[in-house]
C-alpha cells in the first residue's frame, strides 16, 4: 500500500499510474481510490476495461461488494441495456463504450460529474487496433477536466512507463512484487532448463508417439495433486487437438462424485444455442476443455466456472483467455511459443505466464514454455527481453488523429486552429516531446490533414462541424465507417427493397470485424438465391464474377466488402427470421462462436445507425432500422419485440409465449408461474422428452419471469401516475 502514501493520491487530488505484475494489488489499489472518490464527493466514476467478459465480471463483483451500499453500479458493453449515466455512480465499461459515453458527457456539457477514472491494462495504448480510442478519450478528459479528474492506471512493467505517467501528469509507482512467486520453466526435446537456462531436469524416458512434447507427463504432476492447469495453444484448432488428445491419457481423471458434476454441466453444455459441441461432449467428463472465439458466450462461461470450481481442471485455451476473464492455475503450459502464425511477444509471454499461481491457494506458480531447439535463440531473447515500449497510435500520420480531431471539432470543444494544437499538446506523443519540437512539428503534421492546411494562415477563424460530422459523433461510429453509411444509405434511399428484410439488414451488418466467406460455399449460395434476394445482390453491385475470381486469388479486402456484408447479412436475416442457431451455422460454415459475435455487433452497429439516421434528419430510415437492435441480439421475428424486454425472455421463451397466447407485458403480468411454466414446457416437449432437470430450470424461469412482468408493469404504472401528476400541476399553475 505504499503508492497510497504518495502525495495526493489518497486524498484524489493526483494521478496514479501502478505498474506491476499480475497479482500485485492493482485491483485492489485502483479499487479503494475509486470507491473513496466517490462516495466522499458524490462524483461519479468509470472504470476502463478491455474486453466485454471481464466488464460483465466487474459489474456483478462490484454489485455484489457494495450492495449494502446506496451506489448504483452499471455495465456498459455491446447490447447492454443502455441506463442514462446521470442514474450512474459507477460505470463499466469498455474502450469503445467508454469513448462513447464521454463524447455524450462532453456534447451535453456534463463531463464536470466525472470525479474518477480508472483504466485497467493502460499499456495497451499501444495496442494498433484499440490504443487509439484509449488515447483519445484519456485526451479529451486532460483537455477539459485538466487537474478536475483523478486518472487511475494500471499496467504491466513497460520500459517507457515513465512517460506514460508523465503525459497523465501522476505519480508513478513500480514494483515487481508478486505474492505468489512463479518459477518459469523451458522444455526443449527431453530437458527441461529454468529461466536461467540451467538443466534442471531431464524426462529418463521416451516420448509416447501421440506426445512428442512430453505434454502429458507435466500435466499428470500437477493434476495427481488435485491443481490445475492452463494450457495456451497458437490456434483454435490446437485447441481442440491438444484436448481430444490428452483425454486419451486422462481417462480417470477425478472421482465418481467430480464426474457426476461433469456430466451435469455435460447437460448444460447441451442446453447453448449450438447444442454440445462433439469435442466437448468426449473431454469434458475427462475434466478437461477447450476455451477460444469459436464457443458461444454461454459455453465460455460454463467452462470458466466449472474451471474456477474444480470440475474441469485442464482448460487449454488461446492467448484471448489470458486477457480476459481471470482464470489463474497452479501450472501454465505454452504448447509452442507462437500466437496463431507470430512469434509470441514479450508482453503477451508476460500476461500468459502471470495466469500461474492462485492467490489464497498456491504457494507459487509454475511456467513451461515448450519449444523446439531451432526456436531455442528466440525464446532466450524472450525470457530475457524486457517489453518493447508503448508507442503512441494517436498522431497526425495515422488515423487516429483523424478520428480525434473530428470528435473533439463536432463537440465544440475545439475551436480554432489555436485550440487544435492546444489539444494536440495534450496526447501523449507530444506531451513526451520538447516544447521546441512540438511548436516546431505541430505545423507540419497539421498540414498533411487536407481539410486543416486552408487554415493555417488564421489561427482564430473557428471551425463549423456540419451534421454529417455531429451525426458521425453521435453514433459513434470512425469515420471511415460514417462515410460507407452516408454513401449507402443516400443510393438506398433511390431503390430500397421493401418486399424483403434483407436489404435493411444488410445496411446494419457491421462494415468491419466480420467473417471472410468461404468463396466457393457463398457462389454455391448465390446460385440459391431467391429472385428477390438476387435482386437485393443487384441493387448492391454484387456479381458472381468477383466472387468466381475471389476463389482463386485473395481479393482486395475495400472491394470485397460488400460482399463479406452481404453473406454475414444473409446469416443475421436467417436468425431474425427464427431459423434454428445450429442450422444457421451448419448452413454458412460458420462457427457457432463466430456467429454470435456477429450477432452482438450486428445489434451494437443497428443502434449506432439508428443514432446516424437520426442526427441527419433521415426520419424514414430511423424508423425502419432502429427495431433491428433487438431483433438481431435475440434472433426474433417484430412481434416478439415487447416479449424480450421482460428478463429470462429470450427468442425462444418468446416465441412459446406468443404461440400460447401471450402478446404483451401486461397479458403476461397476469400469469401466474404455473401457467407460464406450463406454456413454456408445452413448447419444449414437441421437441422431445422433458428430462426433471429442463422442467426445475423452466420452473424456475417461469417464477422469475412472472415477478419480472409484474414488476415492469408496476414501474408504467408508477412513472404514468408520476407523469400526470406532473401535468396536474401544469396546469394548476396561475
Amino acid at each position: 500500500m505504499e503508492c497510497l502514501r504518495m502525495e495526493g493520491v489518497l486524498e484524489g487530488k493526483r494521478n496514479l499510474v501502478f505498474s506491476a505484475p499480475t497479482s500485485a494489488g492493482k485491483t485492489m489499489v485502483s479499487e479503494i481510490l475509486m470507491i473513496k472518490k466517490v462516495m466522499e464527493t458524490g462524483k461519479k466514476a468509470l472504470m476502463i476495461l478491455p474486453y466485454i467478459s471481464i466488464v460483465n465480471e466487474k459489474t456483478q463483483y462490484y454489485q455484489t461488494l457494495l450492495s449494502s451500499s446506496q451506489l448504483n453500479i452499471v455495465g456498459y458493453y455491446s447490447n447492454s441495456k443502455p441506463v442514462p449515466f446521470e442514474k450512474v455512480d459507477i460505470g463499466i465499461c469498455t474502450i469503445e463504450k467508454a469513448n462513447s459515453l464521454i463524447n455524450r458527457l462532453i456534447e451535453e456539457n456534463t463531463y464536470s460529474e466525472l470525479g474518477v477514472i480508472v483504466v485497467d491494462e493502460l499499456h495497451m495504448i499501444g495496442d494498433e487496433h484499440r490504443g487509439y480510442l484509449l488515447e483519445l478519450l484519456l485526451t479529451k478528459l486532460r483537455y477539459v477536466l485538466k487537474d478536475d479528474l483523478q486518472i487511475i492506471g494500471m499496467s504491466a512493467t513497460l520500459p517507457n512507463i515513465d512517460e506514460i505517467a508523465r503525459w497523465l501528469n501522476a505519480a508513478l509507482y513500480i514494483t515487481d512484487y508478486r505474492p505468489i512467486p512463479l518459477h518459469e520453466f523451458i522444455v526443449v526435446n527431453n530437458l527441461i532448463y529454468n529461466s536461467k537456462f540451467e538443466v534442471v531436469k531431464d524426462f529418463d524416458f521416451k516420448p509416447h508417439s501421440c506426445d512428442p512434447n512430453y505434454m502429458v507427463p507435466l500435466v499428470d504432476e500437477v493434476v495427481k495433486k488435485n491443481n490445475s492447469v492452463l494450457i495456451f495453444c497458437p490456434t483454435k484448432y490446437n485447441c481442440e487437438q491438444c484436448a481430444r488428445t490428452l483425454s486419451h491419457f486422462f481417462l480417470n481423471n477425478g472421482d465418481e462424485k467430480v464426474k457426476e458434476k461433469r456430466r451435469e454441466l455435460i447437460s448444460h453444455l447441451s442446453r447453448c444455442p449450438a447444442g454440445l459441441d462433439s469435442t466437448l461432449e468426449i473431454t469434458v467428463i475427462c475434466g478437461i476443455a477447450y476455451h477460444h472465439s469459436g464457443l458461444t458466450m454461454e459455453e465460455r462461461e460454463l467452462l470458466e466456472e466449472a474451471f474456477r470450481q474444480g470440475i474441469i481442471n485442464i482448460l487449454i485455451a488461446t492467448s484471448t483467455l489470458a486477457s480476459g476473464v481471470n482464470l489463474p492455475a497452479r501450472r501454465v503450459i505454452f504448447d509452442q511459443p507462437f500466437i496463431g502464425i507470430e512469434f509470441i511477444n514479450s508482453l503477451s509471454y508476460t500476461q500468459m505466464k502471470g495466469r500461474a499461481g492462485r492467490k489464497g491457494k498456491d504457494t507459487c506458480g509454475e511456467s513451461y514454455l515448450i519449444c523446439s531447439r531451432k526456436y531455442l535463440k528466440k525464446v532466450k531473447e524472450l525470457v530475457c527481453k524486457k517489453h518493447d515500449p508503448v508507442n503512441s497510435c494517436l498522431v497526425c500520420e495515422q488515423k487516429g488523429m483523424k478520428r480525434a480531431l473530428l470528435e473533439v471539432i463536432s463537440s465544440g470543444i475545439v475551436k480554432t486552429m489555436r485550440d487544435v494544437k492546444d489539444y494536440i499538446q495534450c496526447t501523449s506523443s507530444s506531451s513526451n516531446s520538447s516544447s521546441s519540437n512540438i511548436n516546431n512539428n505541430i505545423n507540419i503534421k497539421l498540414l498533411r490533414h487536407k481539410s486543416l492546411s486552408n487554415l493555417e494562415e488564421d489561427d482564430t477563424k473557428e471551425f463549423i462541424s456540419t451534421s454529417f460530422g455531429r451525426a458521425t459523433i453521435g453514433s459513434s461510429l470512425s469515420p471511415e465507417e460514417s462515410i460507407i453509411v452516408y454513401k449507402e444509405l443516400k443510393k438506398a434511399m433511390l431503390e430500397f427493397v421493401l418486399l424483403d428484410e434483407l436489404h435493411m439488414v444488410y445496411h446494419v451488418t457491421p462494415i468491419y470485424s466480420i467473417p471472410e466467406p468461404n468463396w466457393s460455399h457463398l457462389l454455391k449460395l448465390y446460385y440459391e438465391l431467391s429472385p428477390i434476394h438476387r435482386h437485393i445482390a443487384n441493387v448492391i453491385n454484387l456479381n458472381e464474377g468477383f466472387i468466381v475470381q475471389a476463389m482463386h486469388r485473395r481479393p482486395d479486402f475495400k472491394l470485397s466488402l460488400p460482399y463479406r456484408r452481404f453473406y454475414s447479412a444473409l446469416m443475421l436475416n436467417d436468425l431474425i427470421h427464427e431459423v434454428d442457431f445450429n442450422e444457421v451455422v451448419n448452413k454458412y460454415q460458420v462457427n457457432r462462436g463466430n456467429l454470435q459475435t456477429l450477432q452482438i455487433l450486428s445489434s451494437t452497429f443497428a443502434g449506432m445507425v439508428t443514432i446516424f439516421c437520426q442526427r441527419m434528419g433521415w426520419t424514414n430510415f430511423e424508423l425502419l432500422v432502429q427495431q433491428f437492435q433487438d431483433r438481431l441480439i435475440f434472433g426474433i421475428q417484430k412481434e416478439l419485440m415487447e416479449l424480450v424486454k421482460v428478463p429470462h425472455v429470450k427468442g425462444a421463451r418468446a416465441r412459446a409465449l406468443y404461440d400460447g397466447g401471450i402478446r404483451s407485458i401486461k397479458e403476461l403480468s397476469h400469469l401466474t408461474p404455473d401457467e407460464i411454466f406450463n406454456i413454456l414446457c408445452k413448447s419444449k416437449k414437441r421437441k422431445g422428452r422433458l428430462s426433471n432437470d429442463i422442467k426445475r430450470i423452466e420452473m424456475h424461469a417461469a417464477k422469475m419471469i412472472s415477478r419480472s412482468a409484474k414488476q415492469i408493469i408496476l414501474q408504467q404504472q408508477e412513472e404514468l401516475e408520476k407523469n400526470l401528476a406532473e401535468i396536474k400541476y401544469t396546469l394548476n399553475q396561475p
